[in-house]
């Protein structure tokens, strides 16, 4: 029991180093760096659970396949499959649920995990609740915050007290790597999940389509 608690510790580590961003130039459909925040607007209760949801998902999907290989290789083996197949579940979470969704950090040891434009904001004002907005491209959004537990600090604690095998994988994979030196229960960084055009503008074309056809019965009506 204690070192599958330990294993899923682990997870949630090497989730807030893995390039776990799901692409977003793979799509018009998500926002660019005009899109801001719109105040005052926030999204419906559906569309705060489908963003939860994606971000559960991604959390399931890759903490699992890190918890494989922390099993067969340990922590410094899994820090190099994360390395190589987080984008890619990334990627297929966000196919699954209609979002473009991936990870930033207070301090990043991936330099490619930066967060979208309309996070940037919340990021630098250290944001330490959960987010959820409306943005100008009407799109959904959320920014969720990701807190270091104490096994966390196996691999993002201070840097003389990481494995020796933890601290060599981490300058071979992430010469840049700023993400040690945090204490338990610190702000670590941030889930950010933002809806497609795709899933959100369906669901107002169907609420269109509806208001239609009840206008033309009530003239057939009348």
């Amino acid at each position: 029991m204690k070192s599958a608690i330990l294993l899923i510790a682990f997870g949630t580590v090497l989730l807030a180093g893995c390039d776990s961003r799901s692409p977003r130039s793979t799509s018009s459909n998500t926002s660019d760096q005009s899109t801001t925040i719109v105040n005052g607007v926030v999204p419906t209760d559906a569309e705060k659970a489908k963003l939860l949801a994606a971000k559960d998902a991604l959390f399931t999907k890759l903490s699992g396949r890190l918890m494989d290989a922390m099993a067969q290789t340990g922590p410094a083996g899994a820090i190099a499959v994360c390395q190589v197949e987080a984008k890619s579940i990334a990627l297929d979470v966000g196919k699954e649920a209609g979002v473009s969704i991936g990870r930033t950090g207070v301090r990043l040891r991936n330099t490619s995990n930066q967060p979208p434009s309309w996070a940037k904001g919340l990021v630098a004002e250290k944001s330490d609740t959960p987010a959820f907005v409306k943005l100008s491209n009407e799109h959904a959004a959320a920014l969720l915050p990701i807190k270091l537990q104490a096994q966390c600090l196996m691999c993002h604690g201070p840097n003389d007290q990481l494995a020796p095998d933890v601290k060599d994988k981490l300058a071979k994979l992430y010469p840049q790597d700023q993400a040690t030196g945090f204490s338990e229960g610190e702000l670590r960084g941030w889930f950010w999940v933002e809806s497609l055009d795709i899933v959100f503008k369906t669901q107002k074309s169907e609420a269109r389509e509806s208001v239609s056809n009840d206008n033309v019965h009530s003239e057939k009506g009348t």
